[in-house]
């Protein structure tokens, strides 16, 4: 009898132990949706251990999360080939490789498939790109994609809202865009923002609309893009003004030319190319043509910034007023 019940517990421990491991394979909830504006993409994993990033990246995309049904789904499958430092410089002068549906990258470092059709894109690379902290931001650029991906079956490759490498600042309801090449200030104007200044909507990539018919109603738009200011909500607002930032000796605002502000704001639109994109000159016209509409639609100013807190706000007051 005693050698029964001693089976029954070896079997009951088998039992729970194969439960427990397939639990950690496949968990329930795999999966969540985030919101990009008006299309949804969903991120997506089978692994335990990708499952613990997929966790901690829902955790910091809060904010965006949607019960909608999603546009396009990246499925994640993580390696841990390569250490941070060899990660790093392994992917610095990486290329992309495209295969009919497949792709790769000269590296390694990244490898995957897609079907634009179904919406589905999967991903094999290295879990150290998930770190949203690492340079380059990979998560980002990911997000960039998929979200340009989604608008090509969604809108027939004629996205309503492109991104915009800048930092938004929210007040009195209405959004002030600051952008410029790296380095220009951005994150440094995110962090001077006090309470009684505004609110940071995002340092880093926010999506701004094309105006409507009257030429009126450009918004811009938070969306889970990683930077180190972000209010972390789903905010959107009308866009008052842009200022195209410049390093210098002094805080002023002026005018600008139509032109260049059309050729500088160009240079800070995230390229719209879909996964498998080829047509080089239909993403620069996508580019070309919104700047041109965006340049035409509401004031461009240059912003020559210097660092000094107080100098920036009181001229940005100034401007207002």
């Amino acid at each position: 009898m005693s050698g029964n019940n001693a089976g029954e517990r070896v079997l009951t421990a088998m039992v729970s132990t194969q439960e427990q491991a397939r639990k950690a394979v496949l968990p329930i909830k795999d999966v969540f949706c985030l919101q990009l504006g008006s299309v949804c993409c969903a991120l997506k994993c089978r692994d335990a251990e990708d499952y613990k990033k997929l966790m901690k990246l829902k955790r910091r995309y809060h904010g965006f999360l949607t019960q909608q049904p999603a546009d396009i789904t990246i499925e994640m499958e993580g390696t841990d080939r390569l250490s941070p430092d060899d990660l790093s410089a392994a992917i610095a002068d990486d290329k992309y490789f495209h295969e009919e549906n497949l792709f790769r990258s000269t590296s390694q470092a990244v490898s995957g498939k897609y079907d634009l059709m179904r919406g589905y894109i999967k991903i094999t690379g290295e879990r150290g790109l998930a770190n949203p902290d690492m340079e380059g931001n990979h998560l980002n650029q990911l997000l960039s994609l998929a979200y340009y991906s989604a608008c090509k079956m969604k809108y027939d490759g004629h996205p309503p809202e492109m991104i915009v490498h800048a930092c938004g600042i929210l007040r009195s309801g209405q959004a002030l865009l600051f952008t410029g090449p790296s380095e220009a200030g951005k994150t440094t104007i995110a962090r001077f923002c006090r309470k009684q200044d505004g609110e940071v909507i995002n340092d880093e990539m926010l999506l701004v609309s094309r105006p409507d018919k009257d030429g009126n109603g450009i918004k811009v738009e938070n969306a889970p893009f990683l930077g180190r200011v972000s209010s972390g909500r789903n905010i959107k607002a009308p866009l008052r003004c842009i200022f195209l930032l410049k390093k210098g000796s002094e805080t002023l605002i002026r005018n600008m030319d139509r032109a260049e502000a059309y050729l500088r704001l160009m240079r800070q639109i995230i390229t719209p190319a879909y996964i498998g994109q080829k047509d080089k000159r239909a993403v620069l016209s996508l580019m070309s043509e919104f700047s041109d509409v965006l340049t035409k639609s509401v004031p461009v100013y240059e912003l020559e910034f210097n660092l000094d807190e107080k100098a920036l706000w009181w001229a940005v007051g100034e401007l207002e007023s």
